[in-house]
């Protein structure tokens, strides 16, 4: 990835793809990169003016936008293979791993719960006093659970059943922050390539890919992150808890790491609309809705 990248700011520093050709047809243009990409250099140079810099022209910008494919193609592949697929693996795993305990509680849950709608009848019945002691008694002989293994069991359901419907998905997230070094490697390049643009709807998107270097820096232990500092608006209902309700990082401050891969994945979803800066006319979207050459 960090490969594909460099290969993309070293193209990219020719400066070409930001030359306006918006009155030159498009296959005239990918004619001239065709001819170009298949020609000997020392041919190229015979060739004259100005046919011989509108072709180099065109095949420098066609090579731009190939690598920016290529580094586009090898982001999502990197975002699938390695970040979300093993983060779900992961998080399935933990909520498989905490259903012996949760079929164990709801169980004694089922059994008292049922003891206790019959007495509550049966008081209604006979229009008698509710006798709080009475109830208990009757859970523990009929239900076999005493009232702090009812309290016990309701705690563990409230801790391994979260009250949001999302729970899933704020799990899949929070394995994802532990995946954070594996795209450290490459996020100063990504957030300074010069190549990147963007469409309306991905701008803010790939503000805050601009600031993943300086964040990627920061010593946060010194200096924590804080809400300000950061484009909330990015920030799922998945991932609030991750990024500002770390219990290990003081109240009021943002969980860096888990911001940081809340941007990859903003910029991985179609919504990121992120591709090459050509000024001109953009390409249709391709994965992670960037605009292909």
């Amino acid at each position: 990835m960090a490969k594909a990248l460099q290969r993309v700011d070293d193209i990219a520093a020719f400066r070409l793809g930001r030359v306006r050709v918006d009155k030159v047809p498009v296959r005239r243009m990918k004619t001239l990169a065709k001819y170009g990409a298949g020609t000997k250099a020392p041919l190229l140079a015979r060739l004259a003016e100005p046919r011989k810099t509108a072709t180099m022209l065109a095949v420098t910008r066609s090579l731009e936008a190939e690598a920016i494919d290529d580094a586009l193609d090898l982001f999502a592949l990197l975002m699938a293979t390695r970040l979300i697929s093993p983060a779900r693996r992961k998080s399935t795993g933990e909520r498989l791993a905490m259903l012996p305990k949760l079929e164990r509680a709801s169980k004694l849950l089922s059994r008292a719960g049922r003891v206790l709608v019959e007495q509550l009848d049966l008081v209604a019945e006979v229009d008698a006093d509710l006798d709080v002691a009475a109830l208990w008694t009757a859970v523990a002989a009929q239900a076999g659970a005493s009232k702090e293994q009812v309290l016990a069991a309701l705690e563990s359901v409230e801790e391994l059943v979260p009250e949001d419907d999302g729970s899933a998905e704020a799990a899949l997230r929070a394995a994802l922050v532990d995946k954070y070094n594996t795209v450290r490697p490459f996020l100063k390049l990504l957030g300074e390539s010069k190549a990147l643009g963007a469409a309306a709807g991905g701008r803010k998107v790939l503000a805050a890919v601009r600031r993943l270097p300086e964040l990627a820096r920061r010593h946060v232990s010194r200096k924590p992150l804080l809400p300000k500092e950061i484009d909330a608006s990015l920030v799922s209902a998945a991932w609030k808890r991750p990024v500002f309700a770390n219990p290990d990082l003081s109240a009021g401050t943002v969980n860096r790491d888990a911001y940081v891969v809340c941007v990859l994945e903003a910029l991985f979803r179609p919504s990121g609309r992120i591709g090459p800066d050509f000024g001109g006319r953009r390409r249709q979207p391709a994965i992670l809705c960037c605009y292909r050459g």
